[in-house]
């Protein structure tokens, strides 16, 4: 909607309408309770302006017959009755023995007829039918006897009063009473149910202006609401919320004095609703006291949703001022002194509040102590859910998920300033990760790279090689030359193939040919292949292996490439004339192979952790005197975690040990404790 919809002068008219309106809603309410209180209003009274037809008539008459049978039960009684009983009956006795009325009434029980009608006496003997026929003259008539069972009445709605079962108890004994009741439709006398129909007709023409108003009054009150709910803090040419003096009082203070107004207009109302009005002075008191209140909570209900579109409901708030005086308190203090500090004050402000409810029994004292208690408890909760979402996004992060992030709209204080530093601490450590992968592939493909452009050139060089090998050269020198040529060159074809092959294997590039491997069998072939280069250095090998096979599930090929480098590592490093231990185990569940050696160059002073023997291009030799490349043990690692295993090296000063550990594979159906015996 366009601002200039809300101009002052509409928003004037809205608030006057919206008073008027309610004005007339109110007076409409107050007369129905009027109405209802006195009986006047009965649905099937709306559309009828004749009271003897009308239901506050027949209320009239049951009201008349439920006092004579009270009546004549407490006559019944006669010197039994009690001093409430007589109470009732000398009532009773002035309403049903007027001369002057235009209720008349026959009651025979027990034999004897009792009647309020002049030159008569009771016990005096009556012919049913003749003063039937006398009622029926006088207008609107009722017969209830049960002497010969016969029930008439030309009251509507009368007879539903008698047989309902609830009113059984007015003709006691049922058997022999007889009631014959007439009435003077004219109401020529003035009685009660002459003044029922004076006020009646007074009344009645209010109930369907009650009626509209109620409609009317409400239909309005909601449109001129609506309006002003949505004109609230709008000025024309003016986009922003605006805000009026009574904004600025404080949120908790303004409903705090709207509540005690309130209620004191409650009460007014209350007074007003128990005292006797005529109309007009029912529609003066109820429209002054509705004006008031109408206007006490359009002040408070447009500042509320004035507070609500700009967004500073809390902001302008008693407690968030408090909060923000003591954040600035202690921002520039230690931990330790902030919480002694907030301490004091819980006691202080707890004893004062105790003192006052427990032993001067102030009421407000109390409720305010339970109030503190509740902010406090939801204070603590509060940061308790705040602190346990930070430590679950810390866990996310922890494990891997470096794209979680921690929410912290609903976060607090340094619980939101800590939740942001972790989500900036996940972002680096993501744009980290991203980096290092991003650089290790890149020296992947680059060793891949450089490692096939090196093979041609290479396989080029090796082939003259073995070409003048093949010449009749007789210059030993020359011979030592060439000799010297083919074994670089073969270690740089060596080097080559190891650098390509730990590229692929350090990328998972690998096709695995999994199936069920015998590892004795396995070690027995590898060691008989080194025994040669073992001689050579004077190695002596000792191995511990089981009389029967262990089966795995690994790749043959690759699993033999593992085993052998662990070999040629112990042929290359290994001191001489010295023991190397090799030895395989089942325990349980696994298969376990190591190999042990003593190191020829001092592993302490060589490398600073044993870990960075497994990684590319490390050394037991630092001086790279040997011809080792150093990818060995870093391609035997990659390829047993592939193939589902677990490489694992330590060093205990020069003894250098290898360890492969796989699960020892089973059939289908084998138990898990039992290893398969194939």
């Amino acid at each position: 909607m366009d601002n200039k919809s809300y101009s002052y002068g509409m928003k004037i008219t809205g608030v006057l309408l919206h008073s008027f309106f309610t004005v007339i809603l109110t007076v409409s309410v107050f007369l129905l309770v009027a109405l209802i209180n006195k009986n006047i209003l009965e649905l099937t009274d709306i559309g009828t302006e004749d009271f003897l037809s009308s239901g506050y008539y027949l209320k009239c008459m049951e009201q008349k017959c439920s006092d004579l049978s009270e009546y004549m039960l407490l006559t019944q009684k006669g010197d039994f009755r009690n001093s409430e009983d007589d109470k009732l009956y000398l009532r009773y006795t002035n309403e049903f023995k007027q001369e002057n009325t235009n209720f008349c009434y026959w009651y025979k029980v027990g034999g004897v007829w009792y009647t309020n009608q002049p030159d008569t006496r009771e016990g005096q003997t009556f012919d049913t039918q003749t003063i039937l026929m006398e009622a029926k003259t006088m207008g609107d008539y009722l017969l209830y006897d049960m002497e010969n069972k016969e029930f008439g009445t030309d009251i509507r709605g009368l007879e539903n009063y008698f047989f309902n079962g609830y009113n059984s108890q007015m003709y006691w004994p049922l058997e022999d009473v007889v009631l014959v009741i007439g009435v003077d439709t004219q109401l020529s006398a003035m009685d009660d149910l002459y003044d029922a129909q004076v006020e009646y007709s007074r009344l009645h023409p209010w109930i369907k202006v009650s009626i509209v108003g109620t409609i009317i009054g409400l239909i309005g009150w909601i449109l001129s609401l609506v309006y002003l709910t949505l004109a609230a803090g709008r000025r024309e040419e003016c986009e922003e919320i605006c805000l009026s003096s009574i904004d600025r009082v404080k949120t908790e203070l303004m409903i705090a004095g709207f509540v005690m107004i309130a209620s004191q207009l409650l009460l007014l109302v209350a007074e007003v609703t128990n005292k006797e009005w005529d109309v007009s002075g029912l529609l003066v008191a109820s429209g002054s006291v509705s004006f008031l209140i109408d206007a006490i909570f359009l002040i408070f209900y447009l500042s509320m949703v004035r507070r609500l579109k700009a967004e500073v409901m809390w902001e302008n708030s008693l407690v968030c001022w408090l909060g923000k005086g003591l954040e600035k308190t202690f921002r520039e203090r230690s931990v330790t002194v902030r919480v002694l500090i907030a301490f004091a004050i819980h006691m202080v402000v707890c004893f004062v509040l105790a003192v006052g409810a427990f032993y001067y029994g102030n009421i407000l004292a109390l409720i305010l102590l339970l109030v503190f208690c509740g902010m406090e408890a939801y204070i603590m909760l509060r940061k308790a859910v705040e602190q346990y979402r930070i430590l679950q996004g810390v866990e996310e992060i922890a494990d891997g998920g470096l794209n979680a992030k921690i929410d912290v709209e609903d976060l607090h204080g340094e619980d939101r300033q800590l939740a942001e530093a972790i989500n900036n601490i996940g972002a680096g450590l993501l744009h980290a990760v991203d980096d290092s992968t991003k650089n290790e592939r890149m020296k992947a493909d680059l060793i891949t790279n450089v490692s096939h452009d090196i093979k041609t050139p290479l396989t080029s060089i090796i082939n003259y090689v073995n070409l003048i090998k093949l010449e009749d050269i007789e210059n030993e020198r020359v011979k030592n030359y060439v000799r010297i040529l083919d074994e670089k060159s073969q270690r740089l074809k060596q080097l080559t193939e190891d650098l390509v092959e730990a590229s692929k294997v350090s990328s998972g590039n690998v096709k695995l040919d999994m199936q069920q491997i015998d590892i004795v069998e396995l070690v027995c072939q590898t060691g008989g292949e080194f025994n040669e280069k073992f001689e050579s250095k004077e190695l002596t090998i000792v191995t511990k292996l089981p009389k029967q096979a262990v089966y795995i599930w690994s790749d043959g090929r690759h699993l033999y490439r593992v085993i052998e480098n662990l070999y040629n590592n112990v042929a290359k490093y290994a001191l001489e004339k010295t023991r190397v231990y090799v030895e395989v185990q089942e325990t349980g569940d696994t298969a376990v192979f190591s190999i042990k050696n003593v190191s020829e160059k001092s592993l302490a002073l060589e490398n600073s952790s044993v870990e960075d023997l497994t990684e590319r291009f490390i050394r037991g030799d630092s001086s790279r005197t040997t011809e080792g490349s150093g990818l060995g043990l870093s391609i035997a690692k990659n390829l047993t975690i592939l193939m589902g295993g677990q490489f694992d090296i330590s060093v205990d000063g020069d003894l250098f040990r290898a360890t492969l550990v796989f699960p020892v594979y089973k059939e289908e159906g084998e138990s898990d404790g039992e290893s398969s015996n194939i």
